[in-house]
């Protein structure tokens, strides 16, 4: 297979591109962990498969992407296995060490696959979103590799001296991790992203518009020449002279009507009506009135003095205030399987309001938000119910 050339210029635009997708890969997989994740410092390189050696990545976990809609084409990620097995390790609640006798057996790559697939399935979204067009990706495929040798992940597609191009990434994890891990791309893949890029980013074209020559009427043996629009008619043609204006004067201030389009000499400023050119120039002020506002009556409600301090020792009251995201039934038998790294579906869907309780009744929904790193809620919808209606109430 032929190399193709990658440009300075598309290496720019593939390190974007996958810096941007990586950034939102980090977020999700920073959820599913629970813990800081940061991935940074793409740089990217043109190297031939025969010369890709990664010693500081073996034994690795190679992990393959196919792009099914969008994008043709496939994205190997290679991670260090002792960084997945740490990753595993703080998924499953296991403690944060490296086990010598560690398998990445059945259950095992079937972890690796679960946060693989949150996080490509993130960054598909986000160059999706980059990119302005839908992109896709298959179930991430995990292998096991002792030695980078990519001919157990693509067979009989990859020759030694074929050229591809490498990504390699800074991966921190909160007091977990500190490594690197590495993406491999096809040229073609590449180009097709780049060009994408530099589709969507290219400024639009302005069509020039053509001048247009002035008309020319002929009637006879005269000829009379019309002013293009815009244009002040020449003295003693294209508009008759102003009567009792001798020929070759100067016509005065007004004479003629303005061109189409443009506004006369000494028009009237913003907030004045004047009359059409060539009318009454006497300029109308426009009558301008303040809002008129409804005026509300007043609630107050005079109640006895003795209702009122009844009223007060009632506002103070302290009610206990809870925030629902969901709820879910499991039978006693799955609730004594639960241990520490246990996930717990909710029949509530992300994204959707969450319920305020007070005292066991709901009263509200709202959105949940941070302010200064504690989480808050914004009232979205106040729920009528009784015990709404009770409050203040006799």
């Amino acid at each position: 297979m032929a190399n193709i050339e990658i440009t300075d210029i598309q290496k720019d635009a593939i390190g974007e591109i996958m810096n941007v997708g990586m950034g939102s890969a980090a977020t999700a997989v920073s959820e599913l962990l629970d813990a800081k994740v940061l991935i940074t410092t793409p740089t990217v390189n043109v190297e031939k498969v025969k010369e890709l050696k990664r010693e500081e990545l073996e034994p690795a976990i190679c992990v393959k992407i196919v792009y099914t809609k969008g994008i043709d084409g496939a994205n190997l990620m290679l991670l260090k296995q002792d960084d997945v097995q740490m990753i595993l390790n703080q998924l499953m609640g296991q403690p944060l060490e490296l086990q010598p006798d560690f398998e990445f057996d059945e259950l095992n790559i079937s972890a690796v696959s679960e946060v693989m697939n949150q996080m490509m399935g993130s960054c598909s979204t986000a160059m999706s979103k980059f990119l302005d067009m839908n992109i896709d990706i298959s179930p991430p495929e995990p292998r096991v590799m002792d030695s980078i040798d990519f001919s157990s992940v693509e067979p009989e597609e990859f020759a030694e001296d074929e050229e591809v191009v490498t990504v390699n990434f800074h991966l921190t994890i909160e007091d977990i991790i500190d490594s690197e891990f590495m993406t491999v791309m096809r040229s073609e893949l590449v180009q097709e992203l780049s060009d994408r890029l530099v589709e969507i980013n290219k400024p639009p074209e302005v069509e020039a518009k053509p001048e247009v020559a002035p008309s020319v009427e002929t009637g006879g043996a005269a000829t009379t020449q019309q002013p293009a629009a815009g244009a002040m008619p020449a003295q003693g043609g294209g508009y008759p002279p102003p009567q009792g204006m001798p020929p070759g004067g100067t016509p005065p201030l007004g004479a003629y009507p303005p061109p189409q389009g443009t506004m006369p000499m000494g028009a009237a400023p913003y907030g004045y009506y004047q009359q059409p050119y060539g009318g009454n120039s006497m300029q109308q002020p426009i009558n301008i009135q303040n809002a008129q506002l409804h005026q509300f009556e007043n609630f107050d409600i005079n109640l006895p003095s003795e209702q009122k301090d009844n009223l007060q020792l009632l506002m103070n009251v302290p009610l206990q205030i809870s925030v629902e995201i969901g709820k879910t039934r499991r039978r006693v038998k799955e609730i004594l399987e639960f241990a520490q790294g246990t996930i717990i579906e909710l029949e509530r869907q992300a994204g959707a309001p969450v319920d305020i309780v007070v005292n066991g009744n709901l009263i509200a929904r709202g959105d949940v938000v941070v302010i200064d790193d504690n989480f808050a809620v914004r009232i979205t919808e106040i729920i009528k119910s009784k015990f709404m209606d009770s409050l203040g109430k006799e």
